[in-house]
């Protein structure tokens, strides 16, 4: 199926759930400044040495005050911070927490995807593995230690992550868009479009995704519903090179639809088609003249 375009493997979605509610899987987590050491490991604070007396002995220590568990608002702040996709707000909440809980899961996951953003890799990994030893295994914090295995080239350690998302919520519409990119651009359509039914299904409506899901019901032969879900996609983006240079393959090629077809190439010359696609455009254009004399 080289007549397709096939995107790159989806980084942009990911999944910080900050209240136990799996309805508040989805809230994105972006880029942006924040303060403090980006190093800072958030595990139990160390204690500190006693001042020597003048005799050398050590003076002892006292015990550690218990550290009075986050309130209630912190967490809504955590939540307002997400629904707002406000960066600064998201780092402070999230440190806030894990002074007072630091293997809090929902706090981990809030702080590694900012680091995510910031392309500390190491350190986004660190903090999701933390969560994930505690109380932390929700799909929604395996899908985004896929995520941050993408980024770091490890794809048969993303795709088993992905999976475990999906083994804990088949519902999972980030992790299943994600690993469905994975299969797509290995060319494993059964597989692809079969995951990517699962975010289609959960309202994920990202063009990439659905270009995705498209490409591999077209591979499949499935070309009635491949049209569907590209006219989706240009709801979404009524421009967009890659979606509109295969759904012109999809009609000219497979449907033989060839008046639909010449519309949606006349609409790719305007806005460009995708790199190297010039001559497989004026091929397409051709046979859908052709086919209608």
């Amino acid at each position: 199926m080289k007549k397709f375009i096939l995107i790159s493997i989806l980084m942009g979605l990911t999944a910080c759930s900050t209240t136990p509610s799996q309805d508040s899987q989805y809230g994105d987590i972006g880029s942006g400044s924040g303060g403090g050491d980006s190093s800072q490991s958030y595990s139990d604070a160390p204690s500190y040495e006693g001042e020597e007396k003048a005799s050398n002995q050590a003076v002892a220590e006292e015990p550690e005050a218990p550290r009075p568990p986050p309130s209630s608002s912190h967490y809504s702040q955590l939540n307002d911070a997400v629904k707002a996709d406000n960066d600064e707000a998201i780092y402070k909440a999230a440190t806030q927490i894990l002074v007072q809980a630091p293997n809090d899961p929902r706090a981990l996951n809030a702080l590694a995807m900012y680091h995510y953003k910031k392309g500390r890799f190491d350190l986004s990994r660190y903090l999701l593995s933390k969560a994930l030893g505690g109380q932390g295994k929700t799909s929604e914090i395996y899908s985004n230690l896929g995520i941050v295995q993408l980024a770091q080239n490890e794809r048969r350690e993303a795709v088993k992550s992905f999976r475990k998302a999906l083994e804990m919520n088949s519902s999972d519409g980030v992790a299943a868009a994600n690993l469905g990119a994975i299969y797509v651009s290995e060319k494993d359509y059964n597989k692809g479009a079969m995951v990517l039914e699962t975010a289609y299904r959960r309202g994920v409506r990202d063009p990439r995704v659905l270009n995705n899901y498209a490409v591999a019901l077209t591979a499949t032969g499935k070309y009635d519903q491949a049209e569907r879900v590209y006219q989706d996609a240009l709801k979404a983006s009524n421009s967009n090179k890659e979606v509109l240079f295969n759904y012109a393959v999809l009609l000219v090629e497979h449907s033989q639809k060839y008046q639909q077809g010449l519309e949606v190439i006349n609409r790719l010359k305007f806005v460009g088609g995708p790199a190297d696609t010039r001559n497989r455009i004026i091929a397409l254009e051709n046979k859908a003249k052709a086919g209608l004399k």
